[in-house]
């Protein structure tokens, strides 16, 4: 008697499918979700690194954290003839950027060149410094440089741009009594001043009709979400420009903060005017040449960039 080999039917293979599709139905959101909390995970403990780097920096300057015009300074005119000593002379405040103080940090190694990449950045023109050049520091008068000068934190919020840049992350300005108050070890670095996090969009305000590279870091499109970093080194996840625990004080009256919005003057009263309260809160990037080495002021709106 001639057997014939039995297979799957046509309504078998279909059942079969179908139990894999529900599957992959179900399981698939679910991985979506436990990769980006693995995400913001990664991203919580690299905000992390870069505070506990600028702590490791205060034991040994007085409790403030990195500030590249006290490390590259001017001449000090109280030498003979004027020359270039390390440790001594005047603050050079034309410095002061945040592209120059992360570059000393990597020349310091406070942290590596990945921690300053964000693991969801959205924007391409932002990557990873891995020519970072650590044979230029050199701080003999004839050489006087204590960083890699490449390093590039010019973030433009025009898509058609052509700058790079090596940092993901928004940093409080080092200009103003806002520097004095809280850049570095001190009583007033409460849980309600932030002091670096993920970058958000100009002025921290939403546009859909020109959305802003900035959102999308760990939400949906057109959402920005990220990980604030406060001046008592936690951190905490949050989803809006206003958190509950950020204020700033105006004339006596205390105002909820937007983080990447200027609220306040910042004047630095060591070498500007203005009073300068320091109680703004704002998270930006600043590159070479946006504070006027002329009265110290912070560059103003249009350079502070977060896209």
């Amino acid at each position: 008697m001639k057997q014939h080999k039995k297979g799957f039917t046509l309504i078998e293979l279909l059942v079969v499918m179908s139990i894999i599709a529900l599957l992959l139905s179900i399981l698939v959101p679910a991985l979506g979700r436990a990769r980006a909390q693995a995400m913001i995970l990664k991203d919580s403990s690299q905000v992390k690194a870069i505070a506990d780097g600028w702590t490791t920096w205060t034991s040994d300057h007085d409790g403030a954290f990195p500030i590249p015009g006290l490390e590259q300074r001017l001449e000090d005119p109280n030498i003979e003839g004027g020359s270039y000593v390390k440790g001594r002379g005047p603050e050079d405040i034309s410095l002061n950027d945040h592209g120059s103080m992360l570059s000393l940090c990597l020349m310091q190694n406070l942290f590596t060149v990945d921690i300053l990449f964000a693991p969801t950045e959205p924007n391409g023109a932002v990557y990873v410094d891995d020519d970072y050049d650590h044979s230029v520091y050199d701080p003999t008068p004839s050489g006087w440089t204590f960083w890699d000068n490449t390093f590039d934190n010019a973030l433009s919020d025009d898509p058609t741009s052509t700058e790079t840049c090596n940092n993901s992350y928004a940093i409080m300005p080092l200009t103003g009594e806002r520097r004095f108050q809280h850049w570095g070890i001190s009583l007033q670095n409460d849980s309600g001043y932030a002091i670096l996090g993920t970058r958000g969009p100009v002025d921290g305000l939403v546009d859909l009709t020109a959305p802003s590279l900035s959102l999308g870091f760990h939400g949906i499109k057109n959402e920005w979400k990220g990980i604030i970093g406060y001046g008592d080194n936690h951190t905490e996840v949050t989803d809006t420009f206003y958190p509950e625990n950020v204020s700033y004080t105006d004339n006596g009256v205390t105002t909820p903060d937007n983080l990447f919005s200027e609220e306040t003057e910042a004047v630095d009263p060591a070498f500007g005017t203005g009073d300068g309260t320091g109680s703004d809160v704002i998270l930006t990037h600043t590159a070479i040449g946006e504070v006027d080495a002329n009265n110290g002021k912070y560059g103003g709106l249009t350079n502070m960039r977060h896209d």
